[in-house]
């Protein structure tokens, strides 16, 4: 029974059923309802409000007129072009009803909210999703290699000892090469100084110990000597530190979850038949040469 229950095709057929019956209680059996057209109060807030949206003020009396009228005409033109067929075989058409089915199946796998151990189950699934990644803050000397050459090395072991003599409080705009990029580098994530940098500099910087100079640690650009003011670590957060990222990505896999396992549960009642193609001839090939 419980499993039953859990099914979201039971789930989905049963708020069908009930918009259903919702809207034959609400329609009055009044003359020929197949021609009666009725514009609630709702409909009239609705509209209202749409224009609001849009013109940043209530629509006029003759403004609302306007908009009732428009409305009806809507609908009469809806209801005539489907006594006329017209809605069947039209591609449009069937994209939007798919696309209005596929909404109402993702609403209703939002009506139930996670629990804290579903969200906590799925962070532990997840977790290189969510994973923390190291920062660091550093100060950076840089040497360009295409200007000094095969001295480069050298130049960069005596700066060092330099750097290491003035200590925290040395300058990189004393020792730097001209360059565009800056000397101070504030907390952030590796991953924007591997975009910056390029190539090994972002893991060679993560073994540079905190509070000395080090390098010289090469970059796309050239070589550098850096002083890492702060390094921290990467981690796997707790939940409650991520829980709304964790509960928005647990409802977009549920809502995927639960609208392809309706559509493989409504798959199932019907028979498909896929005709086999004849293969093409060059006499039933079409043509893509130009007139």
């Amino acid at each position: 029974m419980k499993k039953i229950l859990r099914d979201p095709l039971l789930h989905f057929l049963l708020i069908g059923a009930a918009f259903f019956l919702v809207f034959g209680l609400m329609k009055a059996p009044v003359g020929n309802e197949e021609n009666r057209i009725v514009i609630t109060t709702g409909d009239i807030e609705s509209l209202q409000a749409n224009f609001a949206r849009t013109w940043q003020r209530l629509p006029s009396d003759s403004e609302l007129s306007g908009l009732i009228e428009d409305k009806i005409r809507d609908e009469i033109a809806f209801r005539e072009a489907a006594a006329m067929g017209l809605d069947q075989d039209d591609a449009v058409i069937r994209r939007r009803m798919r696309m209005k089915m596929e909404l109402l199946m993702e609403d209703i796998a939002g009506l139930s909210p996670p629990s804290e151990e579903e969200l906590a189950a799925f962070l532990l699934e997840q977790r290189d999703s969510f994973h923390q990644e190291p920062q660091v803050s550093f100060k950076q000397v840089y040497l360009n290699s295409d200007k000094r050459g095969a001295g480069v090395s050298e130049a960069a072991r005596k700066m060092l000892a330099e750097l290491a003599k003035a200590g925290p409080g040395a300058d990189p705009e004393i020792y730097s090469d001209p360059n565009m990029l800056p000397n101070n580098f504030p907390l952030n994530y590796i991953s924007d100084f591997e975009k910056l940098f390029g190539g090994s500099f972002a893991t060679d910087l993560l073994q540079v110990e905190p509070g000395k100079w080090a390098g010289p640690v090469r970059s796309s650009y050239g070589l550098h000597l850096v002083f890492v003011w702060e390094r921290i670590a990467g981690r796997d957060p707790e939940l409650a530190e991520v829980r709304d990222e964790v509960e928005r990505e647990w409802t977009a896999q549920r809502r995927r979850e639960f609208k392809e396992e309706t559509y493989k549960k409504l798959r199932e009642r019907y028979t498909i038949v896929i005709e086999e193609q004849k293969p093409q001839t060059d006499d039933n090939k079409i043509s893509t040469r130009s007139k």
